[in-house]
């Protein structure tokens, strides 16, 4: 591959949650009266969650506010819930709410010294700074481009070009990695850039891409 730059998507590609959401959300939630079971949770959280994300910063919150709020209307609402949603959306503000892969700083690392520009491409809001800064990832990219300050969502091919433009790369010289077949391996390929899947998990075992399963798969492609 001709690239001299690569694009990561945020969360469950370099960093995931510390626990499952429905466990996070669930935990808190018992503080404020909930007994639904957290798979429960989790189970309505895949039913409401929209993965488009919100595309104002202003309008951020209110987007979570409201997928929350469908969850705990379907599972059993808990009280006081503008309080309840407060504490657990600042949960996800840090690493109380996430964890980094195993072998992301290690491979950030080496893309670093072999002189690969690096950059986020995201419909993550702009808690991943934050996230990133307290898990110590930040300082290794030169861009960071989410939905909420591009106005665009993936799998709009407008976001993917605000990404090359912040990174001052062509697209054709862009490597992305991420673990949506539609929002990051074909929007990518559509915006003029290559991809790769990251399929730690085996969900795409006849996807017609290049798949990884882990992060320092990346390595070899980038010789």
């Amino acid at each position: 591959m001709s690239i001299n730059a690569v694009l990561f998507d945020a969360a469950d590609t370099l960093f995931t949650t510390r626990g499952s959401v429905g466990e996070i959300y669930g935990q808190v939630a018992r503080d404020y009266g909930c007994t639904a079971p957290f798979e429960d949770i989790q189970t309505a959280f895949g039913r409401q969650f929209r993965h488009s994300g919100p595309l104002s910063t202003r309008e951020e919150k209110s987007w979570w506010h409201d997928v929350v709020h469908r969850v705990f209307a379907e599972i059993g609402m808990v009280r006081d819930f503008e309080a309840f949603f407060d504490q657990v959306y600042d949960r996800f503000r840090d690493s109380r709410g996430w964890i980094l892969f195993p072998e992301t700083r290690e491979v950030l690392n080496e893309l670093k010294s072999r002189t690969f520009r690096l950059g986020v491409i995201s419909n993550f809001d702009s808690r991943v700074y934050s996230v990133m800064r307290d898990l110590e990832i930040l300082n290794y990219f030169e861009s960071v481009t989410i939905s909420s300050e591009a106005g665009f969502a993936k799998p709009a091919p407008q976001i993917f070009e605000a990404a090359a433009r912040a990174l001052n790369v062509p697209p054709k010289e862009i490597l992305v990695v991420g673990d949506s077949l539609r929002d990051d391996v074909l929007a990518a390929n559509r915006a003029g850039m290559r991809a790769v899947l990251i399929d730690r998990a085996g969900r795409h075992p006849v996807a017609d891409v290049h798949r990884i399963a882990n992060l320092t798969e990346v390595l070899p492609l980038l010789v």
